[in-house]
């Protein structure tokens, strides 16, 4: 199972233009890639020293919210995720259930695993997020660290902040779908679709602008908490929901009554603005 990969081809409905499209940037369609968890982590630990790295993510996220830049939404917790993350031995986890998985009990990421990375690209440039311990923030970030910096104009921090004013009205007991759709109702959120509303909704809840109920000072950009404890919490949170809900730990342990994290919000945009 460790083996198992996914293999593509271009559909024969792909007109002129687009196939041109994936010539211009050497689109490779199957590349498969090898990832073994003490070299993801050593790379991570390299990659986030680039200079104004940071910076990048930053603008990206802003620019993800503000413009619907999808490419935007992941970069900013895959830094954070690979800068706190402590530096550690493979460890696998004792979870009962999650055993056979052969994933770190500290990251999360797979003893060693093979992934289609052009897969990847498509899943990251429409706004498809991997929020947690994947060997896919590496190629993220490798990506974004050659990006030419898209710099967030005053609009698009102006339509953050009022997305925030948005997620602030929300009613007491308002659940993560409902904020969803009453985002979408709101039209606040440009040229967005369903999935890139949905991360973007994850990925506030990572950041910690979104509060859960388990920790009220969560934050991947200031601590980094095991993927056991985040396990754990899950998994409560999976107890005490219906049989079918779809349980995620940050994003489900929040509800309206808990509100948003200013403090954090604009810790974003003062990294936006340093230069």
């Amino acid at each position: 199972f460790e083996k198992k990969v996914y293999f593509f081809h271009k559909p024969e409905t792909l007109n002129a233009n687009q196939i041109e499209f994936l010539k211009s940037i050497d689109f490779e369609l199957n590349r498969i890639t090898e990832y073994e968890h003490d070299v993801v982590i050593n790379e991570l630990k390299s990659i986030v020293k680039i200079p104004d790295l940071e910076y990048i993510v930053s603008n990206l996220f802003i620019k993800a919210i503000g413009s619907g830049f999808n490419r935007g939404i992941q970069p900013i917790f895959s830094y954070y995720f690979a800068k706190n993350m402590v530096d550690h031995d493979f460890e696998k986890i004792t979870t009962e259930g999650f055993e056979k998985e052969n994933i770190c009990n500290s990251c999360g990421l797979h003893k060693k695993k093979w992934i289609t990375d052009s897969e990847t690209h498509f899943h990251l440039h429409i706004g498809y997020c991997r929020l947690g311990g994947y060997a896919e923030i590496l190629l993220d970030l490798k990506e974004v660290s050659k990006f030419k910096l898209n710099v967030a104009t005053i609009d698009e921090k102006n339509i953050f902040y009022k997305v925030l004013d948005v997620i602030e009205k929300a009613p007491m007991d308002e659940t993560p779908s409902r904020l969803i759709k009453r985002l979408s109702k709101e039209r606040c959120l440009p040229k967005s679709n369903n999935t890139s509303r949905t991360w973007i909704v994850k990925c506030l809840a990572e950041l910690g602008i979104l509060r859960n109920s388990y920790d009220e000072n969560y934050s991947i950009m200031d601590a980094f908490v095991p993927y056991d404890q985040k396990l754990e919490w899950e998994l409560n949170i999976h107890r005490n929901s219906p049989a079918r809900a779809d349980v995620e730990f940050p994003i489900s342990a929040w509800r309206g009554a808990l509100g948003i994290n200013r403090t954090i919000a604009n810790k974003i945009i003062d990294n936006v603005n340093i230069l």
